[in-house]
């Protein structure tokens, strides 16, 4: 989608609205229309807001622009205490980047995490389409089964995701003695 300098910066004003509405509005907008000049702009929103929804939708626009520079951004919010009751969407904003480096601490998030934020860290590793080591993969499931040992209530959940990490070890490496 293409739009002229003045459209793209009626956008980027609106988020220093005082409408909620509409800078979600806006954060959307400038995550679907593919520029990566917003992302400084939606970083810095992402830091410095303290409204949930509009740090969703301003993660969820950053998701939309794929960019790199805004993945460690997103997982520092993530551990970050105030966004405790308010993981889910940024998690689920890591979809859109490579998160093969982030896949110890996305185990950690299934395995301490509420449903949600279990459930779409998940998610996450799922849609990971990269190799995975042998030492990244003993290392997860060395958690995991720690994990195992005192969380029956996720035990199904944990079980799959065991299951998960060993086939994409063994789709990208069939050679290795660890399959």
């Amino acid at each position: 989608m293409t739009l002229s300098s003045t459209q793209y910066q009626r956008y980027v004003d609106q988020l220093h609205s005082d409408n909620r509405d509409l800078v979600i509005k806006a954060a959307h907008a400038l995550g679907d229309i593919g520029d990566r000049q917003a992302v400084p702009i939606l970083i810095e929103m992402l830091q410095k807001t303290l409204e949930p929804a509009i740090r969703n939708a301003v993660a969820i626009g950053l998701r939309e622009l794929g960019d790199e520079r805004a993945l460690y951004p997103i997982v520092s919010l993530i551990n970050d205490p105030i966004t405790e009751s308010n993981r889910g969407t940024l998690i689920y904003a890591l979809e859109g980047f490579n998160c093969r480096q982030l896949l110890p601490f996305l185990v950690d998030l299934v395995i301490t995490g509420n449903f949600e934020v279990s459930h779409q860290a998940f998610s996450v590793i799922e849609s990971i389409d990269a190799e995975i080591d042998s030492e990244t993969l003993n290392i997860c499931v060395q958690k995991l089964k720690n994990a195992l040992l005192v969380d029956e209530m996720k035990a199904d959940l944990l079980e799959d995701l065991n299951d998960l990490l060993h086939e994409m070890h063994t789709t990208t490496n069939p050679n290795d003695p660890q399959n």
